[in-house]
């Protein structure tokens, strides 16, 4: 009975030692931030839909905002956020064998894509999905209500005519990550939602998160999933960590790399991209970082130089270009002499 009683003592360790971490608080001045720059950004914000911001430095929440009617348990959608998800469950089922390489043929893995009558279609590579260079049409355009009002989002996208040579031209396309999720799903033989949970979310305390699903019944990888900006904090320091946890390497560092260098470019503005991450550099000294980024006003900026996390969710359709300023104006603000 003991020995039984010790068992049960250990599994329950186990199960809930990802819950161990909780946010710790601080001040901007003690992680050498300027709390009078982040209030002149929250000060700004509060013409807009913005609806959460969160400030992390080392580890810790240093300011947060909240549009009245909000706060830290609120629920957000994540809108394309939800792709640099997805990339993170591709990088682990290629850690775990379950997809041997980014080079392979995305059909190996996607039976949708293996019954494509286009047989152009069956050379596209897991990478090119990544980096959205598939040549599939695109679906974030003037199709957008087409494609997700249809009653199958993957036939759409591959009874369709392709638009370029795979690999030879980026077109951003939640469709892309649409095929990304369809191959986790195969691989896992397991819906998206619990793929993420089991793989990834239970090992970070993300407890808020759910995904939605394509009318065929894929889960909504590019654009479906929803949870708290303190979660989206935990997804962005993980990454800002270098897929390390508390000790425990939950996303491979070689795939965090990678997903976070330029492997691709938008052809009209020179924007580069990463495994379905946006990459840019911050403030006055050029900071190394990236974001992912989503409609309506949904980022989440990690600049792991510095150690520094912005959140935002928002509802706003203007101009986002405030955002990276916001951002960039926190990153400049950090004077490690400063730090007490």
């Amino acid at each position: 009975m003991k020995k039984i009683f010790l068992l049960s003592v250990v599994f329950l360790s186990l199960a809930f030692s990802s819950f161990s971490f909780t946010w710790n608080y601080s001040t901007p001045e003690e992680h050498g931030i300027d709390s009078k720059v982040i209030q002149k950004v929250y000060a700004d914000l509060k013409n807009k839909d913005v609806r959460s911001c969160i400030v992390i430095k080392d580890e810790k929440i240093i300011s947060e905002y909240y549009k009245p009617g909000y706060n830290k348990n609120s629920i957000f959608s994540l809108q394309s956020v939800s792709k640099s998800i997805t990339s993170a469950l591709i990088g682990i089922a290629i850690d775990q064998g379950l997809i041997k390489s980014v080079d392979d043929p995305a059909y190996i893995y996607c039976p949708q894509l293996a019954n494509a009558k286009n047989p152009v279609m069956k050379t596209i590579t897991v990478k090119q999905l990544l980096n959205h260079t598939s040549g599939l049409l695109g679906t974030d355009s003037k199709i957008w209500n087409q494609w997700r009002n249809s009653s199958d989002w993957i036939e759409y996208i591959l009874s369709r005519p392709m638009t370029a040579t795979p690999g030879t031209f980026f077109e951003y396309s939640t469709g892309n990550t649409h095929l990304l999720a369809a191959i986790l799903e195969n691989v896992y033989r397991k819906k998206l939602q619990k793929i993420a949970e089991e793989q990834l979310f239970s090992k970070i305390g993300i407890t808020s998160a759910s995904c939605g699903t394509g009318p065929e019944g894929v889960g909504d990888g590019g654009n479906g999933f929803s949870m708290t900006a303190y979660d989206m904090a935990r997804f962005g320091q993980l990454y800002c960590n270098m897929g390390k946890w508390e000790g425990k390497q939950i996303i491979p560092e070689s795939w965090v790399k990678e997903s976070t260098k330029v492997q691709a470019r938008r052809p009209s503005t020179g924007s580069r991209y990463g495994y379905q991450w946006w990459i840019r550099n911050y403030g006055k000294n050029g900071y190394d970082g990236y974001c992912a980024q989503g409609f309506g006003g949904e980022f989440i900026f990690v600049v792991p130089k510095i150690k520094l996390i912005v959140v935002f969710t928002s509802w706003y359709m203007g101009d986002t270009t405030f955002y990276y300023l916001d951002a960039n104006a926190i990153a400049d603000s950090f004077t490690p002499d400063q730090k007490r």
